[in-house]
């Protein structure tokens, strides 16, 4: 039985506010190259008649002989930019020495598979700007049959593969890792998602290959990058299904909150318990507040169950100055039983 004094004071806590219903878990990360679009009609279905670039000095942990690249466009409703650092050598026909000067006129060519882009602008002290224009390589599609890739390939399609640079070495990879052979819609939407080769190698690197082009894409599009995964890894998830890792990514999992988790001395919970937890708003907070006063091995559904009915590390102390320790139940219990005096 509690006393009346121990009632009276937990009645008011448990007046004083409602227990926060759980969080809306957060949105995905959008994909950098898919913002603003939202299914593939969206897409640019019209390659456009010129593009702009411009060139920045790369930062110095970068090496030297690299820049800071980009080129995209722009219409009445969409856009889209494409930035990285590349190396000066892959814009064939500008020299250092160009970009280095005082100003002048220059002209060079980006070469990819699917096509080129050729480039005219104004170049000086490391930065230049400008226009390009796209030429499809005629002999693309043929190729890419020749390799056992089915489905037409639409110009626009085959601008974006240009564009994001999806061509033999990405196939090649993919034949390396053990993918799927792909269709050309594969590979269209892997370039509009931006899921290329830096991605695929990233991935393959990490310990991941996803089996076909379309996961790949997907774990772009939900924000399940190389160093998310690296990361998970590190705290012991490896290993873990593309759906594990998407409802790990789409609700919020961070590294971060299952470093907090194990602080608290819960380490090793299975995805759906770390999910579980994150939907109902239990942060590490809450669970080291937990530990310090001595309820550690709780299970996730009696952290969630505690979260849910309020009963916090406020209440916990004004529960147990009666001496004793309350069991998880009993807190509950007491706590519900305050908020509807």
């Amino acid at each position: 039985m509690f006393n009346a004094t121990t009632l009276a004071a937990l009645s008011v806590l448990a007046l004083a506010a409602a227990p926060p219903a759980p969080p809306t878990p957060p949105a995905p990360p959008a994909s950098p190259a898919m913002a603003g679009m939202t299914a593939w009609d969206d897409v640019a279905q019209e390659v456009p008649a010129s593009l702009d670039w411009q060139i920045r000095p790369a930062d110095a942990k970068d090496g030297a002989g690299q820049v800071q690249f980009e080129i995209g466009y722009r219409s009445e409703h969409h856009a889209s930019t494409i930035g990285e650092t590349i190396p000066l050598s892959t814009l064939a026909g500008l020299s250092d020495g160009q970009l280095a000067s005082a100003g002048q006129p220059i002209a060079f060519t980006i070469r990819h598979d699917a096509g080129d882009f050729r480039c005219k602008g104004v170049s000086g002290e490391g930065r230049g700007v400008g226009t390009c224009v796209y030429a499809a390589n005629a002999a693309f599609p043929a190729a890419l049959a020749g390799r056992g890739i089915g489905g037409g390939l639409e110009p626009y399609q085959q601008f974006h593969m240009a564009m994001s640079d999806i061509g033999f070495a990405y196939l090649d990879e993919l034949k390396r890792e053990g993918y799927a052979t792909p269709s050309t819609l594969d590979l269209a939407r892997a370039a509009i998602h931006g899921a290329g080769l830096k991605q695929l190698l990233a991935m393959n690197a990490a310990g991941y290959r996803f089996g076909d082009v379309a996961t790949l894409v997907k774990m772009r599009d939900h924000g399940v990058s190389a160093r998310y995964v690296t990361a998970l890894k590190d705290y012991g998830y490896a290993g873990l299904s593309a759906n594990d890792l998407q409802r790990l990514r789409d609700h919020g999992v961070s590294t971060t909150y299952i470093g907090e988790l194990r602080q608290a001395g819960y380490s090793g919970l299975k995805p759906e318990d770390l999910v579980r937890l994150r939907d109902h708003g239990v942060s590490g907070g809450f669970v080291g507040e937990l530990h310090a006063m001595g309820y550690d091995g709780l299970t996730p559904e009696q952290l969630t169950r505690l979260h849910d009915h309020g009963v916090n590390a406020g209440f916990i102390r004004v529960a147990n100055q009666a001496g004793g320790r309350l069991s998880p139940d009993d807190l509950i219990q007491l706590r519900d039983r305050g908020r509807r005096r």
